[in-house]
């Protein structure tokens, strides 16, 4: 009997510590619930019916956090009283106002980055809502104090900042300027270079200031003028003298262009007609007469053009025009033929080309 009634004691104890067990991790468990769900609460400590103390719980609400409202009773304000404030209710913050001579005092002892804010906030007798004005204040100072936690190397604090905290005190990130528009080149170009003028036939190349002036309205035709004004002549010497040969061309045609115009690099082909303008004078060795003449002549001509885009407004450019005259220019010395021009001749230049905003 003593040992049946022994085994029942036992079983009996067994039973009550399995349940003890059960009821202490149980309220374990609650604690832990209980902490996790006031992991995002911020503790406002506030006498009842204190008006300033329920507009900071408004500010704190409209930021989507939960605020707990705590009597502080008579205790001053100080880091202890306000950390143990938060630890009672398990927040990461805990906020207080006290009566100052220009204002009120705010206390805000942060405990995810392990700091406390002491700043004196004087009062502005011309807002209309002073409460208000000072809660919004107060509140800003405590998410400034939050958003600590969002550094690269935050603060190292009591407890670590929720994801709800990250996302509802988060810095976004400036909005990046939108890229100033680039302004689309104008439907209008000039062009300046020097040139060369080659004709073969026995006259040397001679050099000329090539003026251009192109016209595209759309992305690929469009309409050019040019002229190429002497600078130096072609010569030919012999021992009868001297023949000195200036030409002047000048014309206009139609404008083909293999890629949009606002592309960096663009290339084109023209065709049209030239007039051709020429010019000789002769120096006679002695015993030789001089003589000068002109003559005016045109000629369908065909070119080729290549330009690099260095800014929206200002390209490099390179062109080569070939044509041919139906009757080439002959110089003859002592009636017998020394050289010719025009069968054919090429004209080719390099410079700039800007955009006319017309």
């Amino acid at each position: 009997m003593r040992r049946r009634a022994a085994t029942l004691l036992f079983l009996a104890f067994l039973a009550g510590a399995t349940l003890a067990a059960g009821a202490a991790l149980a309220d374990g468990a609650r604690a832990d619930e209980t902490r996790t769900e006031a992991a995002s609460t911020i503790a406002v400590l506030c006498a009842p019916g204190d008006r300033f103390g329920l507009r900071i719980v408004a500010e704190i609400e409209s930021l989507g956090l939960r605020a707990e409202r705590l009597d502080p009773a008579a205790e001053p304000a100080s880091r202890a009283s306000l950390e143990a404030s938060a630890r009672e209710v398990g927040a990461i913050a805990a906020i207080r106002a006290v009566p100052s001579e220009r204002g009120v005092e705010i206390w805000i002892a942060d405990r995810v980055t392990g700091k406390t804010v002491l700043r004196e906030m004087a009062d502005d007798g011309g807002t209309p809502d002073r409460d208000a004005a000072l809660a919004l204040r107060a509140v800003e100072l405590l998410r400034a104090s939050l958003l600590e936690a969002g550094l690269p190397a935050p603060p190292p604090g009591e407890v670590p900042a929720t994801p709800e905290i990250r996302e509802k005190l988060r810095v976004r990130a400036p909005d990046t300027p939108p890229a100033p528009a680039r302004r689309p080149s104008t439907a209008l170009r000039l062009s300046l270079a020097p040139g060369a003028l080659l004709s073969p036939g026995g006259f040397g190349a001679a050099v000329s200031i090539d003026v251009g002036l192109s016209w595209l309205p759309g992305e690929h035709v469009g309409a050019i003028a040019f002229a190429a004004i002497p600078v130096s002549a072609h010569q030919i010497e012999r021992s009868q003298g001297t023949a000195e040969l200036s030409v002047l061309l000048a014309g206009g045609g139609a404008r083909f262009q293999l890629a949009p115009r606002d592309s960096p690099w663009t290339a084109s082909a023209d065709l049209g007609f030239s007039a051709v303008l020429l010019w000789s004078t002769g120096v006679a060795s002695k015993g030789f007469r001089s003589s000068a003449s002109a003559a005016v002549a045109a000629s369908p001509f065909a070119g080729a053009g290549l330009s690099f885009a260095l800014t929206p407004t200002f390209r490099l450019r390179a062109d080569a025009l070939a044509s041919a005259l139906v009757q080439g220019v002959s110089v003859r010395f002592v009636e017998r033929e020394t050289a010719t021009w025009g069968k054919p001749f090429i004209l080719s230049s390099a410079g700039i080309e800007l955009d006319l905003f017309l």
